[in-house]
């Protein structure tokens, strides 16, 4: 059993590997690429963001919640510019019914779409990878609750 215990230190480096607390804008964009998904790496006031095509409509990957270049969480936000947007009930219904996004009506009145993911307790890149899976599902969906053409 001592033995045993003596193991436990040595094995956790190992358990551990590929579970990540933050990421750098190069590491999501290789997480991006190797997942094959179509982006465009902007740079803007010294922060990098991310233009994505999900569900063929177009997508924000933020970093958030950064320091020396390691984001602790990150956001997708899409919204959508129509001429007849949904009523806030319509939104508010989407936010009851559905789990893990929120919508919200923008200040010019334009249904958004947005998820987080805090990285800071851990997760690994399949986790991160569900995430853009999930929304692009969800985006799908929302686009076409709120009417979207």
């Amino acid at each position: 059993m001592r033995f045993a215990l003596f193991l436990i230190p040595l094995l956790l480096p190992v358990l551990a590997q590929g579970v990540r607390t933050g990421i750098t804008p190069k590491e999501a964009e290789a997480l991006l690429k190797a997942a094959s998904y179509r982006y465009e790496r902007v740079e803007e006031g010294g922060e990098v963001y991310f233009r994505l095509r999900l569900a063929g409509l177009r997508a924000l990957l933020l970093l958030m919640d950064c320091e020396k270049e390691v984001c602790s969480s990150l956001q997708l936000y899409a919204g959508f510019s129509m001429k007849k947007p949904p009523s806030l009930e319509r939104i508010n219904a989407w936010n009851r019914e559905k789990r893990f996004s929120r919508a919200y009506l923008d200040k010019d009145g334009d249904p958004v779409l947005e998820w987080d993911l805090d990285l800071s307790g851990g997760v690994t890149d399949g986790a991160i990878k569900a995430f853009l899976d999930l929304f692009e599902e969800s985006l799908r969906a929302f686009a076409s609750w709120i009417g979207f053409d």
